[in-house]
């Protein structure tokens, strides 16, 4: 019963459904103060997964339509997995030696599959979507990959849990590794296709990109899958850089997981506001002559770190 009740309610489904939702409120709301707006009410994000479900799920003619259906359940089945071994208040779903890697790996599915949902369309905004967010995914995933691997590498383990751990008994990953921690933010940013790096959807450009010709139920897993990748992202940073909560030890653990994680949603939508989105040209300029190196010399200096 225990493990049913973590996989269905907490940290399971239910937990990351609403979790999604608030983060999609605040997000827009925090967004909306600085443009000088109100903001939507905090049932909206709700209201506008249901009234997806409603709608007419039409695709167009010649897109294949079994990838359409399955992609997108895919990529919401990959984010979920990877939500079981990320701990949330010091709680697991599951753990082992190594699950870093896997989260890691399935947080890629969906990035894959936004690539290929493009590329069964017909459309040409999906195409040049698809197109971008493969160019996008190759400029941003080495030095996000690289950012979260040292932490592993400085705590010699491949375990979130034993990363969290490994904090309390040092500091925070943030204090040691506070460029990582930026690279990884930005990684962030590129893998949720958020502003300034929404490339792949850019409205004034693709419309949505390679989901431009999607609606109703479709329509609708694709933005759960994109939201509750955002939610379990960010518990991956809370994890691996501001994890241990000795610095709050009078307040229980989930409620200072609630607030970090909070505090670096607000980064990203402060980011979003902040800055213009960059050309492609300009991505892979930035993910590749400096993100990488930038990410690369942390490694190094971790690995030293290590050897002294």
């Amino acid at each position: 019963m225990v493990i049913l009740f973590r996989l269905l309610v907490f940290p399971g489904f239910l937990f990351l459904f609403f979790s999604a939702m608030l983060f999609d409120w605040v997000d827009r709301r925090v967004i909306a103060r600085f443009q000088e707006r109100v903001g939507p009410p905090w049932y909206q994000p709700f209201a506008d997964f249901v009234k997806l479900l409603a709608k007419e799920d039409v695709l167009s003619t010649g897109a294949h339509a079994t990838a359409a259906s399955l992609l997108p359940v895919a990529a919401l089945v990959a984010v979920l997995t990877a939500a079981l071994y990320v701990p949330v208040g010091g709680i697991a779903v599951a753990s082992f030696e190594g699950d870093l890697i896997l989260v890691l790996f399935l947080l890629s599915v969906p990035a894959i599959s936004y690539f290929l949902v493009g590329w069964i369309s017909v459309g040409v905004y999906s195409v040049i979507g698809g197109n971008r967010s493969l160019l996008q995914y190759f400029s941003y995933e080495v030095p996000f990959l690289m950012a979260l691997a040292a932490p592993a590498a400085l705590s010699g383990t491949w375990s979130i849990a034993r990363i969290v751990a490994y904090q309390g008994q040092t500091s925070w990953g943030l204090l040691m590794q506070p460029l990582g921690f930026i690279l990884a933010m930005i990684g962030l940013v590129g893998k949720l296709k958020r502003d300034p790096l929404d490339i792949p959807k850019a409205k004034s450009e693709v419309i949505a990109g390679p989901l431009t010709e999607f609606s109703g139920r479709k329509l609708a897993l694709w933005h759960l899958a994109m939201e509750m990748q955002t939610v379990v992202g960010i518990f991956l940073l809370v994890n691996l850089f501001v994890g241990d909560s000795r610095f709050f030890g009078w307040l229980p653990q989930l409620p200072v997981f609630g607030l970090k994680a909070l505090a670096l949603l607000v980064l990203l939508s402060m980011a979003a506001v902040l800055y213009a989105r960059l050309r492609i040209d300009q991505l892979a300029d930035l993910g590749w002559k400096i993100l990488a190196p930038l990410a690369l010399l942390q490694f190094v200096a971790t690995l030293w770190i290590i050897g002294l």
